[in-house]
């Protein structure tokens, strides 16, 4: 994936890409504001716009490859590189799920840097007990996935167990653009399985992985996964 400020090229238009992009707009409008699909772009408020770079599928679950930007129409804006995945019994239903991951997390925290009003995600301020020195922190909701399972107890460790001071101080210096960077923080897996991805302005962030895959989230008998999103900013 590339980074934030660097442009990448959308998947070949077809049907799944498509339903995509109609799905992304359907679902960042239920925010308030209209998206609309055009030139294979899903525009939003402004010059706003969210950019597929690529889809496919994988035995089943939908890899989506996107990125969101306050000004399309501006080379040199930041886009905000992220990739969610989705499972479902149809393609549809898979794109549906990834889609709906990162507009409750990504997308959630989005709409707050353009309308800050605290209700989509938390403002973390420098001073703060779980902030970050020298920057002000958009911090999205959580949502988690379940096969079959329950989801309660990662919504709850993610509650109980702040990100930030435990993965902060491997963050920093890693932000590349002195305007804005997008922070993904993904765990779960099953039994036999452990997922733990942290990225930056879409590029895996190896320190920040290692720490999360130590800390204690909760090892649920049927596969699970949690991710949350933040976007971080140079302070005011």
């Amino acid at each position: 994936m590339g980074k934030a400020g660097r442009r990448g090229k959308r998947a070949p238009a077809d049907r799944h890409v498509e339903f995509a992009l109609q799905s992304i707009a359907k679902r960042m409008g239920s925010f308030g504001e209209r998206w609309r699909v055009r030139d294979g772009l899903v525009w939003g408020p402004g010059n706003s716009a969210v950019v597929i770079r690529s889809l496919d599928f994988d035995d089943g679950p939908a890899h989506l490859d996107l990125g969101i930007t306050l000004d399309a129409k501006d080379d040199s804006a930041p886009i905000l590189w992220d990739c969610t995945s989705g499972m479902g019994g149809t393609n549809e239903a898979a794109i549906k799920q990834a889609v709906e991951m990162w507009a409750m997390t990504a997308g959630a925290t989005f709409m707050e840097l353009t309308s800050p009003s605290g209700e989509l995600a938390d403002h973390i301020q420098s001073a703060d007990p779980e902030g970050l020195t020298g920057h002000h922190v958009i911090h999205g909701p959580v949502a988690a996935f379940a096969m079959g399972g329950d989801v309660e107890p990662l919504n709850e460790w993610f509650m109980d167990n702040p990100m930030l001071p435990r993965l902060g101080q491997a963050l920093v210096g890693s932000f590349d653009d002195p305007r804005i960077n997008g922070v993904k923080i993904l765990c779960g897996g099953d039994q036999e399985t452990e997922i733990a991805e942290v990225r930056v302005n879409g590029e895996v962030h190896e320190e920040a992985s290692a720490i999360l895959l130590r800390l204690g989230w909760p090892r649920l008998p049927e596969f699970a996964y949690a991710r949350t999103y933040l976007l971080v900013l140079p302070e005011d």
